[in-house]
């Protein structure tokens, strides 16, 4: 369409109406390119908007991982000391549990 109208304007027979459509048509070109720059920065922005929140609650996350992990670690270690002096305090007590708790676990590997 470009090559028609240069050739017009040359020969000097210039028609406005298709000049004018050239021109309307160039605008909408420059108007979808412009568009298209917004509609590509409006989705980076939102992509690090959605890529932030992911984050944070990634972070949140570990946190409370962390925490679950120390606290269970603290149950354990205080199990553990209760366990210990438990033993230490009723020693006959604890092996004649630890026997029973042997045959009991042999008694249902069997079945």
């Amino acid at each position: 369409m470009a090559a028609t109208s240069k050739s017009t304007r040359s020969n000097g027979n210039a028609n406005p109406v298709v000049d004018d459509i050239a021109e309307r048509a160039a605008r909408i070109r420059e108007d979808l390119a412009a568009l298209g720059d917004a509609l590509a920065g409006a989705g980076s922005v939102q992509s690090g908007v959605a890529r932030e929140a992911a984050e944070h609650k990634i972070d949140e996350l570990l946190k409370s991982g962390e925490k679950i992990v120390a606290d269970l670690s603290d149950q354990y270690s205080r199990a553990e000391k209760r366990v210990s002096t438990t033993v230490r305090d009723k020693p006959l007590q604890s092996l004649g549990i630890a026997v029973a708790a042997g045959f009991l676990a042999a008694f249902l590997m069997r079945r």
